[in-house]
């Protein structure tokens, strides 16, 4: 996996914080989508398709534990783990603001070269890296 790509919410989030009244993110999170094509710089978390049960749940990214070097910052490895099911074709990664469901903002993501299949027992790591340039 490469660089995630800055959605247009999650632009005007970084320019709101920095440069407005928004509150700083305490925890972002980081979460796998099925999208089969690459979603447009207007996509939104309620346009994300990720997998159902079986284990998976978003993973925190907490504040602070970030790794900054030169215009890019990357998290450490989060491993999701597939349990009692498949999810299928893992198609990228996406970071956003809320914990679960579709009322948070979705800031930024990466569409995979090529689909990833999820089997039961079986896993995805990934490494959540975010330039600013």
């Amino acid at each position: 996996m490469s660089i995630a790509k800055w959605l247009n919410e999650g632009e005007n989030r970084v320019l709101n914080i920095l440069l407005g009244a928004q509150p700083v993110d305490g925890t972002l999170w980081l979460g796998l989508y099925k999208n089969t094509e690459e979603p447009a710089e207007t996509v939104t978390l309620a346009d994300m398709n990720e997998p159902a049960g079986f284990g998976y749940a978003r993973k925190a990214l907490t504040r602070g534990y970030w790794t900054i070097i030169d215009d890019y910052a990357l998290y450490l490895e989060q491993t999701f783990l597939a349990q009692g099911g498949a999810w299928g074709n893992i198609y990228g990664y996406f970071i956003c603001t809320v914990q679960s469901g579709t009322s948070g903002k979705l800031l930024a993501l990466e569409h995979l070269d090529s689909p990833l299949n999820i089997e039961d027992g079986k896993g995805i790591k990934v490494v959540p890296k975010i330039t600013c340039a």
